[in-house]
């Protein structure tokens, strides 16, 4: 198995409160087919090795589809490789002696929690207002896996992408239409809170695991406008 040397530059910080900096670590047996969580395993165990304190980061299946983990490697949400998950990102495009960042997914609504690890209940709280049973039914039929790419790929910190996946799937699961109406403004009024606006320029969508289109960014302004102008019914006059 071919194999090279990689310097690693991770993100260490010991918890929320304390401040935190990159420390750089000399990996001689990378190869190709490891993947970027493979990476940070490989270096735990030379810390561990040394009884030095292991980098913490969310794990999770390892199959790309339960959404946990997440890095931002080289400045780019998950990895380098286009629309797939952290655990799925492998190695295959460095070199011998090359440099690699890596550090937490970075958005103000996903705070650290300690080294590699955020905190993603923001994304748990917008879809709470839709009835969370319901919200994962709709995201989970759309394929999105609530990893928080998008939201850490926007400059503005949006969340559009997930919300417009959430708005997209959710009329059909709705009894009536004052009920997707209720649903729709208090999703939205929780992504408004949450996260910041979207920046019109689709890094969302390169990211993204599921591959979600950009095309589901629209069901966010539908469904604004659905609640702002409401159709009015009138009454049909008598002899027509």
């Amino acid at each position: 198995m071919t194999t090279f040397a990689l310097t690693v530059d991770v993100w260490r910080q010991p918890s929320p409160d304390e401040p935190g900096d990159f420390v750089a670590y000399d990996v001689p047996d990378a190869s190709p087919e490891m993947t970027v969580l493979e990476l940070i395993d490989r270096i735990n165990e030379q810390l561990a090795a040394t009884g030095a304190d292991p980098i913490a980061y969310d794990d999770g299946c390892r199959e790309g589809v339960c959404g946990k983990c997440g890095v931002t490697v080289d400045g780019v949400a998950h990895g380098p490789e286009r629309n797939a998950a952290s655990c799925m990102q492998h190695l295959g495009a460095y070199r011998d002696g090359d440099r690699v960042r890596i550090e937490p997914l970075r958005a103000a609504s996903f705070p650290v929690k300690q080294d590699l690890s955020v905190d993603k209940k923001a994304l748990r709280r917008v879809a709470k207002e839709a009835k969370f049973p319901v919200a994962m039914k709709a995201l989970n039929t759309a394929g999105c896996i609530s990893c928080g790419a998008c939201v850490a790929s926007c400059p503005n910190g949006s969340g559009q992408l997930f919300v417009g996946t959430l708005l997209k799937e959710l009329p059909p699961l709705a009894r009536d239409d004052d009920e997707r109406r209720e649903r729709s403004a208090k999703v939205l009024a929780a992504s408004e809170d949450e996260f910041g606006p979207c920046s019109l320029l689709g890094d969302c969508v390169e990211v993204c695991p599921a591959g979600l289109p950009v095309e589901n960014l629209s069901a966010v302004a539908r469904e604004n406008l659905r609640n702002r102008f409401p159709r009015r019914t009138q009454d049909t006059p008598t002899g027509r």
